[in-house]
C-alpha cells in the first residue's frame, strides 16, 4: 500500500470524513484489520479563509506547498488536497513535491462521464461555482457544469461556512440545498455534482431524482486506487 499524504483542515470537519472513507476503502478492499496508510497535516482554517475572503490566493497556495512538501518528506507517495475550493493553488502544490497530486476535478469529471452525462448543477463555494480553475477542470474532462443564479450561490455559501463547517447540520438547511439542487436539474442538469467537501455532511444520494456525485467519496476512491495498484 502507498502512503497517502492528506492536506485537511479546510475544514477538519469534512477531514474527519477523509479519514473515515479512507479507513473503511481499505477495510472493504483488504479485509480483515487492515486500515489506510495515511499521514494527515490539518491547517488552521481560519488564516486560509481569510486569505481566501481577501483574494490571497498565493499567500494560501504557499501554505498549502508547505504542508505537501512535509508529507512528502515524512514519506507520502501520493497526494490529495482535501477541499475542492483549494485547488484553486493546486498548479502551486504540485509543482511543490514529486509525488502525484490528485486533482479532485479529474476525479469527479471521470465519475460524470463514466455515468455517461455531459451537463451537471455545481453546489459548491462561491469561489468554486464562480471562478474557472474547477469549472475549467471539469471542462477539460469533457463536463459542462451549471450553477445555481446569485441569490441561490449565497445561501449555498452560507450554509456552508456558517454551518456545515462549524457542525451544523440541520434539516432546514438540507432541504434548501436539495431544492437549489433541484432548480439545477429544471435548468437541464443530468446530475448534481456536490462540489464542496462538507456538502456530503448534508445531501445525500438519492435526495434529488438525478445522480448526486459526492466529490469526497469520489476522492477517497480514486485515491485508494492509486494507493492499492499492483
Amino acid at each position: 500500500m502507498r502512503r497517502i499524504g492528506l492536506i485537511g483542515g479546510m475544514s477538519w470537519e469534512s477531514t474527519a470524513e477523509y479519514y473515515r472513507l479512507l479507513n473503511q476503502g481499505v477495510r472493504d478492499r483488504l479485509g480483515g484489520l487492515h486500515s489506510a496508510w495515511v499521514l494527515v497535516a490539518s491547517v488552521d482554517f481560519a488564516p486560509i479563509e481569510r486569505m481566501q475572503q481577501s483574494g490571497d490566493w498565493e499567500a494560501s497556495g504557499e501554505v498549502l506547498a508547505g504542508e505537501a512538501r512535509a508529507l512528502r518528506a515524512a514519506g507520502a507517495e501520493l497526494i490529495m488536497i482535501g477541499t475542492n475550493t483549494m485547488h484553486k493553488v493546486y498548479d502551486q502544490v504540485a509543482a511543490a513535491v514529486d509525488c502525484p497530486v490528485l486533482h479532485l476535478g479529474d476525479v469527479t469529471a471521470r465519475a460524470v462521464r463514466a455515468a455517461g452525462l455531459e451537463r451537471i448543477g455545481l453546489l459548491a463555494t462561491r469561489y468554486t461555482m464562480e471562478q474557472d480553475f474547477y469549472r475549467q477542470r471539469l471542462a477539460d474532462g469533457g463536463v459542462e457544469s451549471l450553477i445555481p443564479d446569485e441569490a441561490d450561490r449565497e445561501q449555498v455559501q452560507r450554509i456552508i461556512y456558517d454551518e456545515l463547517c462549524v457542525g451544523v447540520v440541520t434539516e432546514e438547511s438540507r432541504e434548501l440545498l436539495i431544492a437549489i439542487g433541484q432548480r439545477l436539474v429544471d435548468r437541464g442538469a443530468r446530475g448534481i455534482v456536490l462540489g464542496c467537501t462538507e456538502l456530503e455532511l448534508s445531501v445525500r444520494i438519492g435526495d434529488l431524482a438525478v445522480p448526486v456525485f459526492p466529490t469526497t467519496a469520489l476522492h477517497c476512491q480514486a485515491a485508494l486506487d492509486a494507493a492499492l495498484a499492483p
